[in-house]
């Protein structure tokens, strides 16, 4: 028995968990913890500018490494500022922890500094209901005794299953409290550490649907990344002949320059991948793959799943099973057990009859499609985006860990930038937040320092956490910034030219930052690019130089479209005629 701060107790359970990082923002709510993280040999606390960012940062860090990510902030606002990183995380099933303060116990309900309750005589609520929707589970700390059960079971449960976010609430007072604590035990003792595999008798009927289909496709979703089920997934691509498509937030699940690959689904997907389930596909092995509105273009047929396609498909959630799509076959499973189960059921049995065929057929449709690749130089009027993603991809490293912000630029990159290594891509995912890819590939590169770290924003969206470049010179972490400056919101002006008679309000500005010098001021590095083949060069510098680098790219305002597979949603409305404005 010790006796110790509760505060400290709480670092001391999380050193057992292997945390290595808490992220955050200090505030009174929450300073017991940061002096307790202050003795600690193996926990760094490492200072955002806001807390929105560290919970991005958290968000980030968990994807890359594939443990929790840690973040921390006060009472009241540090957490309420966390609300929009959380959501980001629980859409794109991450595990990260956030750890916050509680108002003095023995006052609660009085309306004290930054408690929620009693506001105007609204109902006696705590904050923590606030943040139910974004997170499995929020624990409140009543009792110092509770504090080591409490994270052990808060970091197995993000980790569980399903991975999500939770938080845990330690009021003020109680952090300070000293207790005398029993030895805290190893959480190895608590956990599970095997892999669920699906039912035998699924996995043989799946094994037998796959090895007489005449042309099968595996469709892998992040889940299929949350279980490391890339060699698994390959394996059985090459046994089968059969093609790989993935979605946005997969790619590089199998390398994208690997025969199999295909490219990704959805409105964003590749035409490769499109035209194979459409047109020829028989069964479709769904791996972690959600069947999300993105991934589908709203279900819409043919977009790209169609009504003779029949599903295989397995998850570790049964709520996804058949959610959207009737199965032939539906295995509750983790990915890489169940599938390893699969490939030593077909390679047990003779090769399937149509593997050569799918592979000539899977090499005929990529040969067949053809892109059109803007060749005159950027200018006054800025450059193309689908010409610089092909000069980023030529100029960067093939292994990089590589973000990307909500925005008009991503259209460009989910078909048409390869990725070549599971765990290397930051994407929005189904939240889609602006100001994600700026903070997250922050958390990309704490997680694994030795990888060059490359995020590509739009104006709009690196505007909003711009005050993380100096977070990144503090620790210093040479993360690298692309700018697409195109002075506009241009995901959404473009909606608005394409379905309000081209009537654009809110989404120009009227004002262009200087990003480069705004990076300078920030204690970074900065570039501006102008033309094409300025590209290589700053690019080069900007991974050469050791130190955070912002590239202010000039983009075109109006450039011409991506050639994607898919469509956007608009609902149903009367025409609206061009008029000019008054």
């Amino acid at each position: 028995m010790a006796r110790m701060r509760c505060a400290e107790a709480l670092v001391r359970a999380l050193e057992l968990e292997g945390v290595r990082h808490v992220v955050g923002h200090p505030g009174h709510g929450n300073t017991n913890i940061l002096d307790a993280i202050y003795d600690s040999s193996q926990i760094s606390f490492k200072l955002t500018r806001h807390e929105q960012a560290a919970a991005h940062i958290a968000d980030g860090y968990a994807r890359i490494s594939g443990d929790i990510g840690v973040c921390c902030a006060s009472v009241g606002p540090g957490p309420a500022n966390m609300v929009m990183g959380l959501a980001s995380a629980a859409a794109a099933s991450s595990p990260v922890v956030a750890i916050f303060g509680g108002v003095i116990s023995r006052w609660v309900g009085r309306g004290q500094l930054q408690e929620t309750s009693p506001f105007h005589g609204l109902p006696d609520q705590s904050f923590v209901q606030v943040l139910q929707p974004v997170v499995k589970k929020v624990w409140q700390v009543q009792h110092p005794d509770l504090i080591p059960e409490v994270v052990r079971k808060a970091c197995g449960l993000a980790r569980a299953g399903n991975p999500c976010p939770v938080a845990i609430e330690i009021p003020w007072d109680l952090q300070a409290a000293f207790h005398d604590f029993d030895e805290i035990p190893d959480p190895k003792q608590f956990g599970y550490a095997g892999r669920v595999r699906a039912d035998a008798a699924a996995i043989g009927q799946a094994a037998e649907a796959l090895q007489y289909a005449t042309h099968p496709i595996i469709v892998a979703g992040y889940g299929a990344v949350l279980s490391d089920a890339g060699p698994e997934i390959r394996e059985l691509a090459e046994l089968l002949g059969a093609p790989v498509a993935t979605s946005y937030a997969a790619k590089g699940i199998v390398s994208e320059d690997h025969a199999q690959s295909v490219g990704n689904l959805g409105w964003l997907g590749h035409p490769s991948a499109h035209e194979y389930i459409r047109e020829y596909a028989d069964v479709v092995l769904a791996v972690g793959f959600s069947f999300s509105d993105l991934s589908t273009c709203w279900w819409t047929e043919g977009m790209p799943f169609v009504e003779q396609n029949r599903f295989i498909q397995v998850d570790i959630d049964a709520n996804q099973i058949g959610r959207t799509y009737p199965v032939k076959v539906g295995l509750l499973g983790d990915a890489k057990a169940t599938l390893h189960e699969i490939v030593d059921e077909l390679s047990a049995k003779e090769a399937p009859q149509y593997r050569e065929a799918n592979q000539e057929l899977i090499e005929k449709i990529k040969s067949d499609f053809c892109m059109d690749i803007p060749g005159e130089e950027g200018g006054a009027t800025g450059m193309e985006p689908l010409r610089v993603v092909e000069e980023l991809r030529r100029v960067l490293p093939r292994d990089i860990l590589f973000s990307l912000d909500t925005g008009d630029h991503n259209h460009y990159f989910g078909a048409f930038f390869p990725i070549y290594s599971p765990r290397r891509l930051l994407y929005p995912g189904g939240w889609t937040p602006m100001g994600f890819g700026p903070t997250s590939i922050i958390g990309g590169k704490l997680a694994r320092p030795d990888l060059p770290a490359v995020c590509v924003t739009g104006d709009g969206g690196f505007l909003m956490v711009c005050q993380e470049v100096i977070t990144a010179v503090e620790w210093g972490l040479p993360v690298v910034w692309v700018v697409f400056n195109n002075q506009t919101l241009g995901a959404i002006r473009g909606g608005q030219q394409g379905s309000y008679g081209g009537r654009v309000i809110g989404t120009e500005f009227c004002e262009n930052a200087d990003y480069a010098a705004l990076a300078k001021s920030l204690r970074a590095e900065g570039l501006t690019v102008n033309r094409y083949c300025e590209i290589e060069e700053a690019m080069s510098y900007a991974l050469a130089c050791g130190r955070p680098c912002v590239i202010d790219m000039r983009i075109a305002r109006d450039p011409a479209p991506p050639p994607i597979a898919g469509m956007w949603f608009e609902p149903e409305r009367d025409e609206i005629p061009p008029r000019p404005r008054r």
